[in-house]
């Protein structure tokens, strides 16, 4: 194909030079049902805004991502794809290509500005100066007409930014970086036809203007968008049926014996003609009969070879972390509710539980309540943590994997930075609620000892939010997790080492003993208070003792009788805090 010659760049965006994107009998089969999504499938595009047109089902999706190299797991790909006659892979991509998806994932705490300010120094080149990214980012406000919006938060769906401003965002993300090639799948899914055509409209003009190679899926556009694309490839039933500009799609289908009716839209005509139960429809001719503009094989080199075009260099792992630190304080921030109400929430429970265990002293009656009150402070800690992740984990999870999909940080650098940001809830209102409950219950009066308990109820409560992330990575939806949860938080209480004790436990369960969170807690936190401990008989208790002896009268004879030291308050310190980092890299 042919270049498309450049006009005068509008909103200050120089042109980036578009690719050529190049594939020769490209299929992917799905390994899970052998379907075949694409059957050996040749094309190519240059610098244009190209359109992959075709019923559900028909492998629109499929051959973009399959170009895009973001093809799940469960698919094999066969053939080849050049970009520039040269093999590309994920790791080019992510340095020279964007990629739009069909929904329009936003942190929802920022606003139009501030989100381009993030992706802007994380995605432009370490030496990109202070000056140059308020360019760039001024550019792409107006290209992509946000104006108007760039002070609102981006919200949800439903209270926030429109649902046109949310997909122009997550364009003018994309163009930050001037990409010589943009994917989209399905740009205007759920956008209002006016809303539909100022997309698009936009999309050519940054086709035309900056000469860039643009790709997208799309099902079934109004007339006006259908005239507004350079290339359409038409696909039914993974095969390319047509590929050409949409004035000569009518023209080949009229010759065909399928003419445009008047006034019908073109668009909706050759998706009429290609869907599968129209077409085994008697008044219409066999499929095969269709493609008449399918492309020829075409033949690609084998040799490695350039690209041809620049590749952006990623950011260094300490400047990830100091913005992605940024971006997670300001979430923080903005949940100044729902951080006050965890925080009050943690003080209520520490007063109740210090009411109900006040002052339970040294005497023999004390070992009735002392290991009971640790358990029940270390469950608490747990739900708690576990509560408030599990509802907002997925949405963030998701996006962290788009944006690190991207190339715009490593996975080491988020977890870090939240794990910092979130110091305030998972850290602070843990050692607060350890400051009441631990003095008013009146266990071990040292500095120490209470150092080491309020330890353990952050890392308990890390661990808790670990297995929330891990219960949502599994169930991928807000639904099934808050129905798997409490049943995992059940088996890590059954488990935690209280009910029945770790030398009595049966051998057959001794899995689910030792992946309980509960019960790392609960013994570290029982060796800590009953090792050194005193304890004491009353006058009555003594006079009723046998031979007038006090049975129990140090915290080892418990710990010797339960088997509570089969680790050491540092080893499970140490599991506590490897399942935390175990629970976010699920």
């Amino acid at each position: 194909m042919g270049d498309l010659e450049a006009g005068e760049a509008s909103a200050g965006l120089e042109p980036a030079g578009g690719v050529e994107l190049a594939w020769s009998e490209l299929s992917v089969v799905s390994s899970k049902h052998k379907k075949r999504l694409l059957d050996s499938v040749s094309g190519q595009v240059g610098p244009g805004f190209h359109a992959i047109m075709g019923p559900s089902g028909a492998g629109k999706s499929t051959l973009l991502n399959a170009l895009a190299c973001r093809m799940d797991k469960g698919a094999t790909t066969e053939g080849k794809a050049r970009l520039n006659r040269a093999p590309y892979g994920l790791n080019h991509l992510k340095r020279i290509a964007s990629y739009v998806m069909q929904d329009d994932l936003l942190n929802s705490h920022h606003t139009v500005e501030e989100t381009l300010v993030f992706a802007a120094k994380l995605r432009l080149p370490p030496g990109t100066s202070v000056e140059e990214r308020v360019t760039r980012i001024e550019e792409v406000i107006e290209a992509c007409r946000l104006t108007d919006c760039r002070h609102t938060l981006v919200g949800s769906p439903r209270k926030g930014i429109s649902g046109g401003e949310r997909k122009r965002l997550c364009v003018a993300v994309e163009l930050l970086t001037r990409p010589a090639l943009l994917f989209l799948d399905e740009p205007t899914s759920g956008l209002d036809s006016t809303t539909a055509l100022s997309l698009c409209s936009l999309l050519r003009e940054l086709a035309d203007t900056r000469r860039c190679t643009i790709l997208c899926t799309i099902h079934q556009p109004s007339a006006k968008i259908f005239t507004l694309f350079h290339n359409l490839l038409l696909l039914q039933e993974g095969r390319i049926v047509f590929q050409g500009p949409p004035s000569t799609a009518v023209t080949v289908f009229a010759k065909a014996g399928y003419p445009c009716p008047p006034l019908t839209n073109p668009a909706d005509h050759v998706m009429d003609v290609i869907t599968p139960r129209i077409v085994a429809n008697s008044r219409a001719p066999s499929y095969s009969n269709l493609r008449l503009q399918e492309p020829p094989v075409i033949e690609l080199p084998e040799q490695d070879g350039e690209l041809g075009v620049d590749l952006r260099q990623r950011m260094p792992w300490r400047r990830q972390y100091t913005i992605l630190l940024g971006r997670c304080w300001k979430e923080q921030q903005r949940r100044w509710r729902t951080m006050l109400v965890q925080m009050l929430q943690s003080l209520v429970m520490a007063t109740l539980i210090g009411g109900v265990f006040f002052q339970i002293g040294t005497n023999q009656t004390s070992t009735a309540k002392r290991l009971p009150v640790l358990f029940f402070c270390t469950i608490n800690q747990g739900i708690f943590g576990a509560l408030a992740v599990v509802n907002s984990f997925p949405a963030e999870r998701v996006l962290s994997l788009r944006e690190r999909a991207s190339g715009m940080y490593l996975a080491s650098a988020y977890f870090l930075a939240k794990t910092t940001a979130e110091a305030a809830m998972y850290v602070i209102a843990p050692i607060c609620f350890s400051s009441i409950a631990y003095w008013m219950v009146g266990l071990q009066p040292t500095f120490g000892k209470f150092c080491v308990f309020s330890c353990f109820m952050v890392l308990c409560q890390q661990a808790a939010v670990s297995l929330a992330q891990a219960v949502s990575a599994l169930c991928r939806d807000v639904d099934t997790s808050v129905v798997v949860l409490p049943m995992a938080l059940e088996i890590t209480r059954l488990f935690g080492g209280f009910f029945l004790a770790p030398a009595l436990q049966q051998k057959w369960m001794v899995v689910l003993d030792y992946l309980s969170y509960v019960r790392y807690t609960y013994m570290g936190v029982a060796l800590n208070e009953l090792h050194g401990l005193v304890l004491t008989c009353t006058p009555e208790q003594l006079a009723k003792a046998p031979g007038g002896v006090c049975p129990i009268t140090s915290g080892e004879q418990t710990i010797n009788t339960l088997d509570l030291d089969q680790l050491s308050i540092g080893a499970n310190a140490g599991v506590l805090l490897c399942t935390a980092f175990v629970g976010f890299y699920s």
